[in-house]
């Protein structure tokens, strides 16, 4: 089969080469990939580690094979259309004709779904859950707060990136209200994921700090915030907002471990906790990553998590209370992997995730 191996130095450079379809191991499924999504993450941490590697990790496809625990229990058939949250950093990633993932974070497509919109949604979805519903605790959508309970208010920096929309998406879905939306020009898509109704708005980052700040605590009035994410997490971006929150008993969420989180200028009372994806899979952080849970035992079951969470979007998408991200296709299948993540590296995807075909490999079509 053909895969892409992604080189990030000294420039971002890709290589599609011939290697054996992958043999699934006892809780894996293969899967013959439809389309591949991009993330930030595909060039950045590669680029940080220095390594080569196929860093694709959204998967969306139909089922090729199926380890022997997964074809005992039974969920998943050859031929199913699926999406899957491909391991970070292990073989068998999605800028390949097949990719590998672990049955627990993979799920069932229904047919309203295209491959496109699936593949925007596992890791995202993902990140953004286990920082709501893990990290800081907020009840999840299979368990909602009632209609009538008071208001707990989420603000969210970054809220028309994927994970910011992802967030508010499942912020909605569990009855989570006032969200105040942080954002700037690509701010239509997230507008109309709000809900004026429960006091949803947006606010546009461009104002300048202050105004942003001013912004918020107008959105806000009398309600105080105890909970955020920092959907960015550069340049500093989590000390404002750390700032908008109550400084007593408030939690920031984070999603870069390349910083430490230690500034003077967050408030002693504010919590910052980074999300690390990776424990969907590990169940556990890496050493030296910042901001880690006191407890162990509770990441581990992030894996669990994960499970019920994918199982859960599967029957949010048939029933059309979810949906994936807006997409753009780069052309070329895997042979548009580098154009595509450049384009991420130089920040020129404004309210969209790129999507890759992977029919569309002129190699594939030479055969």
């Amino acid at each position: 089969m053909k895969e892409v191996i992604v080189h990030p130095n000294p420039t971002l450079t890709t290589e599609i080469h011939d290697v054996p379809i992958p043999t699934p191991k006892d809780d894996e499924i293969v899967i013959k990939v439809v389309v591949a999504g991009s993330n930030v993450k595909d060039w950045a941490h590669i680029t940080a580690q220095n390594i080569s590697i196929n860093s694709g990790d959204d998967i969306a496809g139909t089922v090729h094979a199926l380890g022997p625990a997964v074809e005992a229990a039974g969920e998943f058939r050859l031929g199913d259309r699926v999406a899957a949250f491909h391991p970070m950093g292990s073989p068998g990633g999605a800028y390949a004709e097949f990719a590998v993932a672990p049955a627990h974070t993979v799920f069932i497509l229904p047919k309203r779904t295209s491959f496109e919109e699936a593949a925007t949604i596992p890791l995202v979805t993902m990140t953004a859950a286990i920082t709501l519903f893990r990290r800081q605790s907020l009840p999840p959508p299979w368990d909602p707060r009632p209609k009538d309970a008071p208001p707990i208010p989420l603000i969210i920096y970054g809220a028309s990136s994927a994970l910011g929309s992802f967030a508010v998406k499942l912020a909605k879905s569990a009855n989570i209200h006032p969200i105040i939306a942080i954002c700037g020009s690509s701010q239509r898509y997230v507008s109309g994921l709000l809900e004026p109704s429960n006091g949803d708005t947006v606010v546009d980052y461009r104002q300048g700090i202050e105004g942003m700040m001013r912004a918020v605590k107008e959105a806000l009035g009398p309600l105080k915030a105890k909970h955020a994410l920092d959907a960015i997490s550069t340049k500093g971006s989590w000390i404002p907002l750390a700032n908008m929150v109550d400084p007593l008993g408030s939690q920031v969420s984070v999603v870069s471990g390349a910083n430490r989180y230690d500034d003077e200028e967050i408030p002693k009372g504010v919590s910052i906790k980074y999300t690390y994806v990776g424990t969907a899979h590990s169940g556990a952080y890496k050493a030296g990553m910042p901001k880690q849970p006191e407890d162990s035992e509770t990441v581990q079951s992030d894996v669990e998590f994960a499970y019920v969470l994918f199982r859960y979007v599967s029957r949010m998408l048939a029933r059309g209370t979810f949906e994936g991200h807006p997409t753009e296709t780069i052309p070329g299948g895997l042979e548009g992997v580098g154009l595509g993540l450049q384009r991420l590296k130089n920040n020129e995807t404004k309210g969209v995730k790129f999507v890759y075909r992977i029919s569309e490999t002129a190699a594939l079509n030479t055969k």
